[in-house]
């Protein structure tokens, strides 16, 4: 290669950590391939990377500790900290948007500042500590300032850790590798393993707990039950980052042939067209921090906007944007004019990062009905489902059906690539929506038979929960592993920070119909969710067929 013509042109060195790789020779092997003279089956195991498993563990216990803590939320704030059923639904919902929308940050700081694996390690630190300040509020003061403090430490923990995982498995494998969607379908049942196992664990500490310790001879309340559950999901926190520290050469190892990444920054993609990447990057940046700061504001001003004491006259203007309708209007707006931006770059990667936006946009809706089941689910479950199952214990069926639906999922698309049958990554997504709408379907019926104004037979969460299951897999994963195939490569923690921010939003949205849960019957709330999710799935067709009319064409998905 030519060195380059002057020295605008030399780029930016990085540490090596930035990327998560040794120093290497420079190679053009892909990531996930194996070194020279190594064996492949000492490279792979059943066709993907080693390195693969420890993540998987990592994952399986961070998810342990999130879920299990996240299924008493709800209910630990109404019963516990004496707080509405509105309000309970306003706190959980702000910290599942704000939960989500941490991750663009980290992923920004993995990229440019961190690496990814000291990034994760700071993050489940963060998230630890939360969980143990949560353990220790057994009498909450007016205001709960603890309960605060620990909901801050876990948003800003989980914003370090959960990209930039996600992203260390994508950098597993080479590009074009087609084994990448069934490798994150098989992380994805790690998450769903502890997403199962933490609900579970936590209604049993919080009924039991108490007695067993009393037992012990430990002079304990039955209200420490919530609190148990929250040291032990704090437990599961300190298990992971051992597990994530133990096996890091493994992985780390793995993702270290010279990625895209690392030739980007080295300069070997030089091409003869480096002028228009060049400019078509300048317009990723700006599409990028366009969207992130225009977001970042809007989600400030839903949360702080209306403690502001605005002058008389502008105040029901100042206003408008502190209602959950008004932030959704304002950021498919923001969201839309990002896709415009990024096509104006006129380049393979604008395009693609445009592909991507407007998937992500649509898929907000989907996380708008999927995140029921933390707090309209919940609800349901307790009052008008005859069963003697505790209510958080039904969030642990969703996990569980993807632990047995999982890996028949992976052989159904193993068996379809094999035969060129398988359809491509935003048809499974669209596919995902449809059967959402299905599944509230599920529900509506359910109110119509009884649930409106009784109680009915728990077969009815459970059948939706089964749908939503397949919807799940056929969209969470899959958007996982599109966003490691399409995110331009020197921003690939933002990226998979921007699907995260998808699902922050889509996990706000979730409080347009909880804060009417006991206003309308059920039946007419989860009919929103089958109308919402419906037409989500037309909308993303709709606008995946007419995008390439306005810019490029982007990479086939």
């Amino acid at each position: 290669m030519s060195p380059p013509e002057n020295a605008r042109d030399v780029p930016l060195p990085l540490q090596p950590d930035v990327v998560d790789m040794p120093d290497v020779v420079a190679s053009h092997e892909p990531p996930g391939a194996p070194a020279a003279g190594e064996p492949p089956s000492a490279r792979l195991f059943r066709g993907h990377p080693r390195g693969l498993y420890p993540l998987f563990f990592t994952e399986m216990w961070e998810r342990f500790s999130f879920f299990l803590m996240l299924a008493l939320l709800v209910l630990y704030l109404e019963n516990f900290a004496a707080m509405s059923e509105a309000d309970s639904s306003d706190v959980t919902t702000w910290y599942l948007s704000l939960v989500y929308f941490t991750p663009v940050l980290g992923g920004l700081i993995a990229d440019r500042l961190t690496g990814y694996s000291r990034a994760i390690v700071l993050g489940g630190l963060l998230m630890m500590a939360g969980l143990f300040v949560l353990a220790i509020d057994y009498k909450p003061a007016p205001g709960h300032p603890l309960l605060y403090v620990a909901l801050g430490l876990l948003i800003c923990g989980n914003g370090l850790f959960k990209p930039n995982i996600s992203t260390i498995v994508g950098n597993l494998y080479a590009p074009g590798d087609p084994s990448r969607d069934r490798g994150f379908t098989i992380f994805y049942m790690g998450i769903n393993l502890g997403a199962m196992l933490g609900p579970l664990a936590g209604a049993w500490l919080r009924a039991r707990g108490p007695s067993t310790a009393r037992s012990l001879g430990l002079n304990v309340p039955d209200e420490a039950g919530w609190h148990l559950a929250f040291a032990a999901a704090g437990v599961g926190m300190m298990v992971s980052l051992l597990v994530f520290l133990l096996f890091r050469r493994r992985y780390e190892s793995e993702a270290g042939g010279v990625s895209e990444t690392a030739r980007f920054i080295q300069g070997a993609d030089a091409r003869p067209d480096a002028l228009a990447e060049d400019a078509g990057d300048r317009v990723l940046r700006f599409g990028q921090s366009f969207n992130m700061g225009l977001v970042t504001f809007l989600l400030a001003w839903l949360l702080l906007g209306r403690w502001i004491a605005w002058p008389e006259m502008f105040r029901g203007v100042a206003l408008w944007p502190t209602d959950v309708e008004n932030f959704a209007i304002l950021w498919l707006a923001v969201e839309a004019v990002t896709v415009l931006i990024f096509l104006s770059g006129r380049t393979l990667s604008c395009a693609n990062a445009a592909k991507l936006k407007s998937v992500f946009f649509i898929v907000a809706l989907f996380w708008m009905a999927f995140h029921q089941n933390w707090v309209t689910l919940t609800f349901f479950a307790e009052q008008h489902t005859d069963t003697t199952w505790r209510p958080e214990s039904f969030t642990a069926v969703n996990p569980a059906f993807v632990l047995v639906l999982g890996p028949l999922m992976v052989l159904f698309w193993n068996r379809l690539g094999r035969t060129g049958r398988e359809p491509s990554s935003v048809t499974k997504m669209m596919m995902a929506l449809a059967v959402t709408g299905l599944a509230y379907l599920v529900m509506v019926s359910a109110g119509r038979a009884g649930g409106d104004v009784g109680k009915v037979s728990p077969l009815w969460l459970v059948s939706c929960y089964a749908l939503l299951t397949v919807a799940e897999l056929w969209l969470s994963p899959i958007g996982l592993s599109l966003t490691s195939k399409l995110a331009p490569p020197r921003y690939r923690g933002m990226w998979m920070g921007f699907w995260f921010l998808a699902t922050a939003v889509g996990n706000k949205l979730v409080h347009l119909i909880g804060r009417y849960w006991g206003q309308y019957p059920p039946s007419q709330l989860f009919l929103i969710l089958v109308v919402s999710s419906v037409g989500a799935a037309v909308a993303l067709d709709y606008i995946l067929i007419n995008l390439d009319r306005f810019g490029p064409p982007s990479t086939e998905v």
